[in-house]
């Protein structure tokens, strides 16, 4: 008789933040685990977050690891990949030079080390873009939501996501990708395997 699995859902998840430097990277983390936003900018090498979020009623608890994005720290940036569930691949909507490392650089580097693994591409300060409209200024070198998502069916992203860790925007809908994303690798994961620690046999 052949075994059937279920799937069982991990409610601790290691999340990883990829992107150039500069974009928000640390910003997001931070308020993802609900501290204040940071005006000040100081430059990463190595950090860690941890907060609990809730999705659909079911309380996860977030390892998230922000990386720095200089060529400097390549060899330290990818230890902290080791294990992880989902990344975050960041680029700001108004630097148009961080969108095309995305696909030059970022997704290269996650596919050479981790192949496997999930990740979403997150668009970053949008409150940017959105302060400029309202003021009437045109600045054709944002990046609009459709390159993101063109980009995203590019790469291969779970999904795409744009966000302001300023005003907040689009917190709670990557929340919910995350989860979505850790489930996607998972459920891959038990496809390939005979049986794994995140199923059970039904």
């Amino acid at each position: 008789m052949k075994k059937k699995y279920e799937f069982i859902d991990k409610q601790s998840l290691k999340l990883v933040l990829v992107g150039d430097t500069g974009v928000g990277k640390s910003s997001l983390a931070s308020r993802l685990s609900s501290r204040p936003f940071q005006k000040e900018y100081k430059p990463t090498i190595f950090d860690n977050f941890a907060a609990t979020i809730s999705v659909d009623g079911m309380p996860y608890h977030l390892s998230m690891f922000d990386t720095a994005g200089k060529e400097d720290f390549d060899k330290l940036r990818v230890l902290s990949y080791i294990n992880s569930d989902v990344f975050l691949v960041c680029f700001s909507v108004a630097n148009p030079d961080s969108f095309t490392n995305v696909q030059d650089c970022w997704v290269p580097e996650l596919r050479h080390y981790i192949p496997d693994t999930p990740f979403i591409l997150v668009g970053t300060q949008v409150d940017v873009r959105h302060d400029k409209m309202e003021r009437g200024v045109v600045r054709t070198s944002f990046i609009s939501s459709k390159q993101g998502m063109d980009l995203a069916n590019r790469i291969g992203a779970a999904s795409y996501l744009e966000c302001s860790s300023l005003s907040d925007d689009g917190l709670e809908a990557l929340k919910s990708d995350i989860i979505m994303a850790s489930q996607m690798g998972m459920e891959s994961k038990c496809s390939k395997q005979s049986q794994c620690c995140a199923c059970k046999i039904i």
